[in-house]
């Protein structure tokens, strides 16, 4: 092969993996939460039959006494969405483990109003309870995340090493990287959306999206084709050894 269609594809092949990196860590993991209203109504119904005097129970109280429970209620959308990429969320994760717990900037929650800074205190209160339950879990959770993130980029810059240095089996560290980035996502918005429905509200759910099957199939096309060149020169590299060895042979017998 001349040295620059070398070069060509060692430069395509390397933009391939960058752009499958960039999928996979951009792509945003979407927080959808239908229904809404419903929610804020049952939640304030349960903090006003609290027995205890916290701050949040008092004030759903007097939403409920007041009569402007419904009137809270009708100013909330039908439904919130929230996406964030998994850089955005290593950030997030990095303040959550830090602070142990969440703010209202972190989930976004809007605060246009003192309406809203109402709703915005009961959601974040609720939140917050529930992540002080599971925080063991989070914990591990969160720990495996901020490392997975790490290795999936180790993994793509061996793979663009070896692929420069025009070794054998960079195929294996693209495969490895996108089904380790792919596959986590998956773990993990599978895993939050089992854990709020069946603990905080069923109308609640965590989704990836289009970006990371595209990372991840780029990266699987990519590998396939390395691995298809690694073959092709396995089996020049043989049939060079078996003339080589012929002439050799030949020459001895004459």
């Amino acid at each position: 092969m001349k040295k620059s269609q070398l070069i060509l594809r060692k430069s395509l092949c390397s933009l391939a993996a960058i752009i499958s990196l960039v999928a996979l860590l951009s792509s945003p993991v979407t927080f959808k939460m239908y229904e809404v209203k419903d929610y804020a109504s049952s939640l304030i119904d349960t903090f006003a039959n609290q027995s205890d005097v916290s701050a949040m129970s008092i004030a759903a109280k007097a939403a409920v006494e007041s009569g402007l429970k419904q009137n809270l209620v009708d100013q909330l959308p039908d439904k919130v969405e929230i996406s964030e990429s998994h850089l955005s969320l290593y950030r997030l994760v990095s303040r959550y483990r830090q602070n142990k717990r969440l703010q209202s900037s972190d989930l976004k929650l809007p605060a246009k109003n003192k309406v809203q800074l109402f709703m915005d205190d009961l959601i974040l209160y609720l939140v917050n309870s529930e992540l002080k339950v599971h925080e063991g879990e989070l914990q591990q959770i969160t720990q495996i995340y901020q490392l997975s993130l790490w290795i999936i980029c180790v993994l793509y810059m061996l793979g663009v090493a070896l692929l420069l240095f025009n070794r054998y089996w960079s195929w294996l560290p693209f495969v490895l990287g996108a089904a380790s980035a792919f596959g986590f996502q998956v773990f993990i918005t599978h895993t939050l959306t089992e854990m709020v429905q069946k603990e905080v509200y069923s109308k609640m759910l965590f989704t990836y999206s289009w970006g990371s099957w595209a990372g991840f199939f780029l990266a699987q096309a990519l590998a396939g084709y390395l691995f298809y060149l690694d073959v092709c020169r396995y089996r020049a590299k043989g049939k060079a050894n078996k003339n080589k060895e012929a002439n050799n042979n030949r020459q001895l017998q004459e």
